[in-house]
């Protein structure tokens, strides 16, 4: 790829993605080639500031210890500011939480309290083209619905992804006709996890058997997607406006009138935007079914989403809380409607 054809790409996506004339921007390094050419990117064609943030996940048998090295040395190579922090993520792990989910809480927090501690709005990550296919796969596979074959969106808040329409190919190639170094993860190369058997298995074994172009066809499916599910993304959201209110220590509340009375489709929209918004992991499809049918039903219940995310109903309203703020509450020998949705003392 020739410098003007990356530069044009590049900078596309920042203008697609609103970040092209902010005044500065909080970059994820890994040490990996995805955030490396990023990082070198950024640098080269972002006339901001620039923020590098690495999170050591303490974990590889010290070797994690490396990368934080290798980053802070690449950010003073390029004359980029490095926010560096330690995190033993196994240790660290809530109750029922994977060792991936658990890391990318951690990165996440670490990002925004950079973000905040400089008063710098947007947060880039390196996720390529590559890694929206797999995407896609998984949300397939957990039934996601047509939603997922979006697989990751360019820009949610304030979350940016500056190189997803760059695949791994190439920005690898880039970093190799300029000299740039960076750190493989040996883990990305074993089985272990679920979207290593994908991108080491399963793809290569489509493409070899299927499709050679099976990448360039999920990607296609991907736009598609997108463009179908905006209006509904769209109406979903006036929804969530009207029927949106304070209730702490509520995530996000929702009035109980009306909701029973919308169309399956739309209150399914809604909670999927919700979940996104809250930056909650998307349900499967018979999840997300199940939870629109006890909206649709009434009474009062609590639905865990996630980790420690339940939603809670009562007809006082719907809201989405962690578990230790329901546990927290007065009168808890009340068991059957949690603290926070029975109604008001008089």
């Amino acid at each position: 790829m020739e410098p003007a054809e990356y530069r044009k790409k590049f900078l596309g996506a920042a203008e697609r993605q609103g970040w092209r004339d902010a005044e500065g921007i909080v970059c994820a390094l890994s040490g990996g080639g995805d955030s490396v050419a990023m990082m070198w990117l950024m640098r080269k064609f972002f006339k901001g500031r620039i923020v590098a943030a690495h999170l050591d996940h303490c974990t590889r048998e010290g070797a994690s210890h490396d990368d934080a090295a290798f980053a802070a040395s690449l950010c003073a190579e390029l004359g980029v500011e490095c926010a560096l922090k330690a995190v033993d993520v196994r240790a660290a792990r809530a109750r029922g939480e994977s060792f991936e989910m658990a890391g990318r809480r951690a990165r996440y927090e670490h990002f925004n309290a950079v973000a905040e501690r400089y008063g710098i709005k947007f947060i880039a990550v390196a996720h390529n083209a590559n890694d929206v296919v797999e995407t896609q796969l998984l949300n397939l596979a957990r039934g996601s619905g047509i939603a997922g074959l979006r697989g990751i969106p360019e820009r949610r808040g304030n979350i940016v992804r500056p190189v997803i329409s760059f695949t791994r190919e190439e920005l690898r190639a880039i970093l190799k006709d300029n000299g740039v170094t960076w750190r493989e993860d040996y883990t990305n190369d074993e089985t272990d996890y679920t979207r290593n058997k994908i991108r080491n298995t399963l793809i290569p074994w489509i493409k070899e058997n299927l499709n050679e172009g099976f990448e360039r066809v999920m990607l296609g499916l991907a736009k598609q997607a997108c463009e179908e599910t905006e209006e509904r993304i769209s109406a979903a959201r006036a929804e969530i406006a009207k029927a949106a209110f304070a209730l702490p220590p509520a995530l996000a509340a929702w009035r109980t009138e009306g909701l029973a009375a919308l169309p399956k489709l739309t209150l399914a929209e809604m909670l999927r935007t919700q979940g996104a918004e809250l930056s909650l992991p998307a349900l499967p499809r018979a999840r997300t079914e199940e939870l629109v049918s006890l909206i649709r039903r009434g009474g009062a219940w609590r639905f865990q989403w996630a980790r420690d995310i339940e939603v809670c109903y009562s007809s006082r309203g719907v809201g989405w809380l962690h578990r230790a703020d329901i546990r927290s509450g007065k009168n808890s020998c009340e068991k059957k409607i949690p603290w926070w949705a029975r109604a008001r003392e008089i």
